[in-house]
């Protein structure tokens, strides 16, 4: 069955009621602030393949508000930090700010020198750079079918998500 965006999000909001239940319910996913939208997704993920393989029935969402919807999370999530916090930060978020900018700049440069030197396009390099290891897979998934659609980046979307990914485990695995 193919879901037109309205029924998508629809399914969308069930699965963002659903965890708010199951997180308010379970200490376990409280006390690990475990977000309502990961849990209620992860429900109906199980639930739509569980109705895959027992039926055969199985549903396609319509992914045109995607890039639109995650860009604007993801950019709205600033907006809710309470500046004179910030401002407490004083010296030592400044050099954070000042460190992770850097460590960006640096990233992407040896990513894309890197892809160069592949005979790669640069864009591999970004993708493998702070678009996937800073931004994450929102990011990934937001810029993976840009870079394929505007510049001809084969398999970016793919490439995008990999790479998430393993940034995402190392993360996990490095900074605990």
């Amino acid at each position: 069955m193919i879901l037109d965006a309205s029924y998508t999000l629809l399914v969308a909001c069930i699965a963002l009621l659903i965890g708010m239940f199951v997180v308010k319910f379970t200490p376990f996913l409280q006390k690990n602030h475990i977000p309502e939208a990961v849990v209620g997704g992860f429900i109906v993920a199980i639930v739509l393949l569980i109705i895959d393989k027992t039926s055969g029935y199985s549903f396609t969402f319509d992914a045109s508000l995607q890039s639109l919807l995650m860009l604007t999370f993801f950019s709205s999530i600033g907006l809710s930090s309470d500046f004179s916090r910030l401002i407490k930060g004083g010296k030592p978020l400044v050099l954070l700010t000042i460190a992770v900018t850097i460590l960006i700049a640096i990233q992407n440069t040896v990513g894309m020198s890197m892809a160069v030197m592949m005979n790669e396009s640069p864009f591999i390099g970004l993708i493998a750079g702070s678009i996937t290891l800073t931004g994450g897979h929102g990011n990934a998934g937001a810029w993976g079918p840009i870079l394929a659609d505007k510049y001809g980046v084969t398999g970016a979307v793919e490439l995008a998500m990999a790479c998430a990914t393993l940034g995402l485990v190392l993360g996990g695995l490095v900074g605990g």
